[in-house]
């Protein structure tokens, strides 16, 4: 390691799947509001055709956010899952080393 510090590696990737977290909640609440903007907002503004497309918009938004919620949740639990290994890993082979 260039600096060191293993700890420091671990942080980083703490952190990474923290943020992963965090920017799947945010991309999740800016889609509800474009959902509930085309359904409530503009919606009532739309006729015809225009709003048969605004609600099928509407409909595509809440699948493709519950697709990407669970992909981004799955994702963050993966790294999780990885993050344990490489600390265990890390902690066995620091144990071998101790004098």
């Amino acid at each position: 390691m260039a600096d060191g510090s293993i700890e420091l590696h671990h942080q980083q990737i703490d952190e990474a799947a923290a943020m992963l977290r965090q920017h799947g909640v945010l991309m999740h609440e800016m889609m509800e509001q474009t959902r509930t903007f085309l359904t409530q907002g503009l919606g009532h503004e739309l006729h015809g055709e225009y709003a048969t497309a605004g609600k099928g918009y509407a409909d595509f938004l809440s699948s493709a956010d519950s697709a990407m919620t669970d992909d981004i949740a799955k994702a963050a639990a993966a790294l999780d899952e990885v993050h344990l290994m490489i600390r265990e890993s890390d902690q066995s082979a620091g144990a071998r080393f101790k004098l």
